[in-house]
């Protein structure tokens, strides 16, 4: 293959597509999918990815920021958008404007919605997150039936959904936690339904609830990290084989692959160093190969000395400290490798395949920060 960017993201279309169709096929009746397209969808590239899931005929995305949720207007996308992050004040009159429908919790917000909803003689949504027990946005008990006293003067403002988020349903197989919050998230449901209001929407599902636990599909589920093939953790995966039933064979396809490619070959004696520090010393006679790519790009500096790269389908090991924009590999036992050469940081290469998972473990982190923190300067392509 004749490389045409020193290092690039492939995103497949065909594994998108499948992951979909496996929660298509997996969500209740009358239940609608969302995808959390957030952080640059997740590394992935939220134009490419907002692309495939209107190809694929979703109509909700989620988001964090007011920011992303412009960005997605300016490019025509006209599924509606949920921003599940803080939208400050000065934002507000573009969220009215543009029909994006937020998070809100706040009467002061509220109040501010409002107005600018009533100036523009139009139905502005937002969605009420629920506290149950992470601790972060949202509001429960007394706090909750002030904001709705409010809410029921406005005239403008439509309460479109309620919902809450699971704080420790990825990180074990022991659910209770996730069981306790599924009952305060209907007991502050019913305070709501008290208080007068109905026709609103429910949401609790991420992609762990969604796989493992149907009765938290509710009106609408939120596609995090498994539409793009990544299991939100160990224990999810087992959760779903074992626990709740289900085989193995039901896999979750990779969507992401990076590439570089080699940038110069060359000899090096037995007992020289490589790279800053000196941290790493040839005990023979080396061949290596200098790659165009660095911290700078993603590839984080904990895979200095201990992670590995694909080149003709074998494994390279990296040796010596990953620095800004190189970094350099061992390929004495692969003597076929040659200048531009493809190399695979994220993905298979013949029967080899680096996962985000092995990456997330040399660096003592998770998946979602491997792929999360990939740079928006590296060139996004869609592959079928």
């Amino acid at each position: 293959m004749e490389a045409h960017y020193s290092n690039w993201i492939e995103i497949s279309r065909s594994a998108y597509r499948k992951n979909l169709e496996f929660f298509k096929n997996r969500v209740m009746p009358g239940t609608d999918i969302s995808v959390v397209i957030k952080a640059n969808a997740y590394g992935h590239g939220m134009l490419e990815i907002a692309s495939l899931a209107d190809e694929c005929g979703i109509r909700i995305f989620c988001v964090h920021s007011i920011n992303e949720a412009l960005a997605l207007r300016k490019q025509g996308f006209t599924q509606r958008i949920v921003v599940l992050g803080p939208t400050i004040k000065c934002f507000a009159e573009a969220a009215v404007k543009n029909d994006i429908e937020v998070v809100c919790y706040n009467i002061e917000n509220l109040e501010l919605y409002e107005e600018l909803a009533k100036k523009a003689n139009k139905i502005f949504n937002i969605h009420l997150k629920i506290e149950t027990g992470t601790n972060r946005q949202g509001i429960s008990g007394s706090a909750l039936l002030a904001f709705l006293d409010v809410l029921k003067k406005c005239e403008h403002v439509k309460l479109r959904a309620a919902y809450s988020h699971f704080a420790n349903i990825e990180d074990t197989t022991d659910h209770s936690y996730a069981r306790m919050q599924i009952e305060r998230f209907k007991n502050e449901v019913a305070l709501i339904k008290n208080a007068g209001f109905s026709g609103f929407d429910l949401h609790f599902a991420s992609s762990a609830a969604a796989t493992i636990f149907t009765k938290t599909h509710f009106n609408m589920i939120r596609l995090g990290i498994a539409q793009y093939g990544l299991w939100p953790s160990k224990e999810t995966y087992l959760s779903y084989i074992t626990e709740f039933g289900h085989g193995s064979e039901h896999i979750l396809s990779p969507v992401l692959s990076w590439k570089t490619v080699i940038g110069q070959i060359k000899k090096i004696n037995a007992g020289d160093y490589v790279g800053y520090g000196c941290s790493h010393q040839m005990t023979r006679e080396s061949t290596i190969a200098i790659l165009p790519i660095g911290y700078s790009d993603g590839y984080d500096r904990h895979l200095s000395n201990q992670g590995y790269v694909l080149i003709r389908g074998k494994r390279a090991p990296v040796i010596g400290r990953i620095a800004m924009n190189l970094t350099t590999v061992d390929v004495t036992d692969i003597p076929e490798a040659e200048v531009e050469d493809e190399v695979v940081l994220i993905g298979s290469q013949g029967d080899q395949i680096i996962r985000a998972e092995d990456i997330a473990s040399l660096e003592g982190t998770i998946n979602y920060e491997v792929v999360a923190r990939l740079p928006e300067h590296i060139t996004r392509i869609i592959v079928d």
